[in-house]
């Protein structure tokens, strides 16, 4: 008689995660090893070990960017879901992996997954790199998985996904972005209209240097964004000057903000900067610690955005809380509603009084 093999700790855990990636619930990346082991009670190196065994049946892939683990690629490159026929499918879109999105950003695709999931709706994930690309590409029509049954829903779509779209016929919704002048349905939060708050409270205190940075942003973003500074710093009896108020870029990175300060504060150093992402915000504060200046003392700050990060900030920071809820409401009005609308909602967001704003210096008045 055969003794019975008792399966591993490491077996079990394998199988729940194998489980796991088979359902989809994980795009491509799944979580680390540190949350994956609090998640279901076991030690990390048990998870470790769980993952070298998927990793040998082909199941995950090791390595890549912080030794990350992935879901295994098919090889065509396109995800399949195995689904009831006529069953309601989701797809949403990121240019990232959602654990690298902006926290806004995860919550409302977390908040809506459950939400239609629980609906009766598969949703997916996908990531496809249509973020920086001036044209459609027809190798979208083999890598996006969509069928008759699919909706899609785009996180930051840009004007030739939007193209694509309208020519396949597929049903698709930018979370922010910009449709340009196709028939694609959009659900956004107004920056243009937080700008405008901002610059109001800002000139209120006597501020007209101020400086929004216009970093990997469409071209129709900025646009909308230069008016609303060019007119706030007007009325305030300001002189706008395009690069000096909103310096901009094709790429939003350290090197690049760095570069724009270094350009913007060579000219006259600004009293204000208005800011659209916290990672921008983040280079800025450690900008203004170089020169040996303090918020909001010499420089006031304003976030167009809530991460949630923010409560870290020291002095509190002067921020808008993005309307989460509400923005998951009207995709799921959408996904549910009729396929043959096409609707633009702009939402706004609310102002979070905080301390790193207050009128500008005496000296800058002098200069």
């Amino acid at each position: 008689m055969k003794t019975i093999s008792k399966p591993s700790a490491a077996d079990l855990v394998a199988d729940e995660l194998a489980k796991e990636c088979a359902s989809g619930n994980w795009d491509e990346r799944i979580p680390g090893i540190r949350r994956l082991a609090n998640r279901l009670g076991v030690s990390p190196p048990t998870i470790a070990a769980a993952m070298a065994k998927l990793v040998e049946a082909g199941i995950l892939e090791g390595g890549g960017e912080r030794k990350a683990f992935r879901v295994a690629r098919k090889p065509s490159g396109k995800p399949k879901t195995t689904k009831p026929s006529g069953t309601k499918r989701l797809l949403i879109l990121a240019h990232d992996d959602l654990d690298r999105l902006v926290d806004i950003t995860r919550r409302v695709v977390e908040m809506l997954r459950e939400r239609m999931t629980r609906k009766g709706w598969i949703v997916d994930m996908q990531v496809v790199d249509f973020l920086h690309v001036k044209h459609m590409q027809r190798s979208w029509d083999k890598i996006i998985d969509v069928d008759p049954n699919t909706s899609v829903i785009a996180i930051y779509g840009r004007d030739p996904l939007a193209a694509w779209a309208a020519k396949r016929k597929i049903r698709i919704l930018f979370l922010g972005g910009s449709t340009g002048p196709h028939p694609v349905s959009m659900v956004a939060v107004s920056s243009s209209t937080m700008a405008a708050d901002a610059l109001a409270k800002l000139t209120a205190l006597g501020h007209t240097r101020i400086v929004i940075p216009l970093c990997d942003r469409t071209a129709a973003f900025k646009e909308g964004m230069r008016q609303v500074t060019q007119r706030a710093i007007e009325d305030a009896g300001g002189v706008y000057v395009k690069n000096y108020n909103n310096p901009e870029s094709d790429y939003l990175t350290p090197d690049v903000t760095w570069r724009i300060l270094d350009s913007v504060f060579a000219k006259q150093t600004p009293t204000a900067l208005v800011l659209l992402d916290w990672k921008e915000l983040i280079t800025v504060h450690c900008y203004i610690s170089q020169q040996g200046m303090k918020v909001p003392d010499d420089v006031s700050l304003v976030l167009l955005n809530e991460p949630m990060e923010a409560d870290w900030f020291h002095p509190k920071l002067a921020r808008f809380r993005f309307p989460v809820r509400r923005l998951v409401g009207e995709m799921a009005k959408w996904l549910e509603g009729d396929k043959t609308t096409v609707s633009h909602v702009s939402l706004a967001a609310d102002y979070v009084d905080g301390l790193s704003i207050q009128a500008p210096p005496k000296s800058a008045s002098k200069s």
